[in-house]
């Protein structure tokens, strides 16, 4: 199993859903049949949870051909435009989408603010930037394992905790999403989700 592999393993897991849901919940006010691209879609379980749930027009990039091979295997997918991306570059046209998102992705990223101007340019007026990212906070309650549920993949989400709590605490520290938004002008908010293991932020410019 490569590292896409296990991607795939790790999105497929119950606890997954619950971790993404608070995105899809953020582009609700969206009007139907809008463009939304995700970015760093990995095996690209976002994508298919919103052609599922959302009537929007889905796309999806990442920087990893593998990664988007993972994607290609879920059946849902097979009409959904992949794009491979160069770092720091979104190959589409000014004003080409309604939202995009980023789940996991900015706060690993040494320096995101090339990757937010391109997300600017590409996002039409009123256009949202949505970010999830671990906050390294929060506690693994009785009350989170009820939500998740028992199952065999959901070993994955202790290992997630584990491996994200640093970049997460480190990302909260640096409000990088919020000055971006004072530099633009542009509305900020953030959420608090996940019983306090994720942060989902917003920007409408």
């Amino acid at each position: 199993m490569n590292m896409a592999q296990f991607f795939h393993y790790v999105q497929d897991a119950p606890w997954y859903f619950h971790f993404l849901k608070p995105v899809l919940q953020i582009l609700e006010p969206l009007p139907n049949n809008a463009k939304v691209l995700d970015v760093g879609t990995g095996a690209g379980k976002l994508l298919e949870l919103g052609k599922s749930q959302t009537g929007f027009r889905w796309e999806g990039a990442d920087t990893d051909s593998e990664m988007l091979s993972e994607a290609r295997k879920r059946p849902a997918l097979l009409d959904t435009p992949l794009h491979l991306l160069i770092p720091d570059i979104l190959p589409f046209e000014t004003a080409s989408f309604e939202a995009v998102t980023f789940c996991s992705v900015l706060f690993l990223i040494p320096n995101p603010l090339p990757l937010l101007e391109e997300t600017a340019r590409i996002l039409r007026p009123n256009g949202r930037l949505v970010a999830l990212t671990p906050t390294g906070e929060g506690n693994i309650s009785p009350k989170i394992i009820r939500q998740i549920g028992l199952h065999p993949q959901n070993w994955t989400f202790f290992l997630w905790r584990q491996m994200t709590s640093g970049n997460g605490r480190s990302w909260a520290q640096k409000e990088t999403l919020a000055k971006f938004a004072r530099q633009k002008n542009a509305a900020y908010n953030k959420q608090i989700v996940f019983n306090g293991l994720a942060a989902v932020e917003w920007i409408q410019f």
